[in-house]
C-alpha cells in the first residue's frame, strides 16, 4: 500500500511529465492523496483540493475526468467546486458520480434532470433506491441513454405505464431491447408479446419470458393495462372468397399442411390465413402478427400448438425468410426450440396471443384447443 510519503515522492516526477499519460497520472495521484484523507480535511483544505483537481482534470481529458468522478462518488462531503465542475462535464463523464453520490436529495436530483437533460439523467437512472416519481421524471427526458439506463437498473421501480414507454422506444434501440428482455419484472402482457418488440436477436429470451406467464398473472396484467387505457386487439375477418375456399378444402379433406405451404409459396395470403384458421384455429389477426414477428419463435409456437410436423415449420420459416439472411445458429436454435417445447405450453401461449392480439376471451387453465 502506498503511503502519503510515497505519493508525494511520485508527485515530483509526475510534475515534470507533460505527456497525456503524465497528466493523467498526476490527476490520479492528487486524487488519491485527497480521497485518502478527505474525512480529516477542513472545509478550506477540501475546497483547495477541489480547485486543484478541477484544474488538473481539465488537462487530463475526459477519461481521467470520469475516473475522478468515480473516485469521489463515495465521499460524504466532496468539495463544492469539484461537484460543480463534474456537473458541467458531459453526462457520461459525470455518470459514476451521479449514480452513487448521496449528497443530493430527491428534489436536487429532479432539478438536475431539468437542468442538465437526458445524459445526466442517464447517470441518475443508475442509482439504487430510485422513487417512482424520479423514474417518471427521467422518462420525461425521452433520451435514449436515460431509457436504457433505467431498463438496465433492475432496482428501478418501473410501473405498468413505464414499461409501455420503454416498449414503444425499444424497437429502434437494440440495447434497450436487450435490457427489457433480461428484466424479471415485466408485466405479463408485455412479456407475452415481448418477441414482437425485441426482434430476432432477443427472440429466445422473449420466448422464455412468455412461456413463464400464467393465466392468472396475465389476467391481472390485463386489468392493470385496462386501468390506464390500454386495449387488446380486435379480430379480423377473412374475405368471403378465401373463407369459402377453406370450407371447400376442409369438406374435401384437402385441408392439410402441404396446402398451407403451397399457398404461402404462391403468395396467396388471404387463402393462406383462411386455411390456417380452419386447420389450426388461429384467427387472422393473430396469424398476421405471428407471421410478421421477426425472430421466428412466434411461428414456432403456432406450429407446435397446431401439431404441425417439423418439416412444415422448417419450410414455412424458409418461405417467410425469403430474401433475408438467418444465421445457421439461429436456425438451429429455432429447430431445437420446436422439438423441446411442450404442446400444452405452446397451446397456452398461442391462446394468450389471441387474447392480446385479437380480443379473444381468456380460456380457463384446464381448457385445450379443440381439434378442427
Amino acid at each position: 500500500m502506498n503511503t502519503t510519503a510515497d505519493r508525494l515522492a511520485d508527485l515530483a516526477g509526475l510534475l515534470q511529465d507533460r505527456t497525456p499519460e503524465g497528466r493523467r497520472g498526476l490527476l490520479a495521484c492528487v486524487t488519491e492523496l485527497y480521497v485518502s484523507g478527505a474525512d480529516n480535511c477542513t472545509e478550506a483544505t477540501a475546497e483547495a483540493f477541489g480547485a486543484l483537481l478541477s484544474d488538473l482534470a481539465d488537462l487530463a481529458g475526459p477519461e481521467a475526468q470520469r475516473e475522478l468522478a468515480t473516485a469521489i462518488s463515495e465521499l460524504r462531503f466532496p468539495p463544492h467546486r469539484l461537484i460543480d465542475y463534474l456537473l458541467r462535464q458531459p453526462g457520461w463523464v459525470a455518470a459514476p458520480f451521479l449514480a452513487r453520490t448521496q449528497i443530493f436529495d430527491e428534489a436536487a436530483l429532479m432539478s438536475l434532470v431539468d437542468t442538465h437533460g437526458e445524459f445526466h439523467a442517464a447517470g441518475i437512472a443508475q442509482r439504487q433506491g430510485l422513487s417512482s416519481a424520479l423514474v417518471r421524471k427521467i422518462l420525461t427526458t425521452n433520451g435514449d441513454a436515460a431509457l436504457i439506463a433505467l431498463a438496465e437498473n433492475h432496482d428501478a421501480p418501473l410501473q405498468r405505464a413505464d414499461f409501455e414507454t420503454l416498449k414503444a422506444a425499444a424497437p429502434a434501440l437494440p440495447h434497450l431491447l436487450a435490457a427489457l428482455a433480461h428484466r424479471q419484472d415485466l408485466p405479463a402482457d408485455v412479456a407475452v408479446t415481448l418477441m414482437w418488440h425485441t426482434g430476432p436477436y432477443h427472440g429466445k429470451q422473449g420466448l422464455h419470458h412468455a412461456l413463464a406467464v400464467t393465466p392468472e398473472t396475465l389476467s391481472l396484467a390485463l386489468e392493470a393495462s385496462a386501468a390506464i387505457g390500454l386495449k387488446t386487439g380486435k379480430p379480423a375477418k377473412h374475405p368471403e372468397e378465401a373463407a369459402s375456399y377453406a370450407v371447400q378444402k376442409h369438406a374435401r379433406h384437402e385441408l392439410k399442411e402441404p396446402l398451407l405451404i403451397r399457398l404461402l409459396r404462391d403468395g396467396d395470403m388471404d387463402r393462406f390465413y383462411a386455411c390456417l384458421d380452419k386447420l389450426a384455429g388461429i384467427d387472422r389477426a393473430t396469424a398476421e402478427a405471428i407471421m410478421a414477428e421477426p425472430s421466428g419463435y412466434a411461428l414456432m409456437i403456432a406450429c407446435r400448438a397446431a401439431r404441425f410436423a417439423r418439416s412444415t415449420f422448417s419450410t414455412l420459416t424458409r418461405l417467410i425468410d425469403s430474401g433475408q439472411a438467418r444465421s445457421s445458429t439461429h436456425t438451429f436454435e429455432l429447430m431445437t426450440a420446436f422439438e423441446t417445447t411442450h404442446d400444452a405450453a405452446a397451446e397456452q401461449l398461442l391462446g394468450f396471443w389471441e387474447v392480446l392480439l385479437a380480443g379473444a376471451e381468456m380460456a380457463e387453465p384446464h381448457e385445450t384447443r379443440e381439434a378442427v
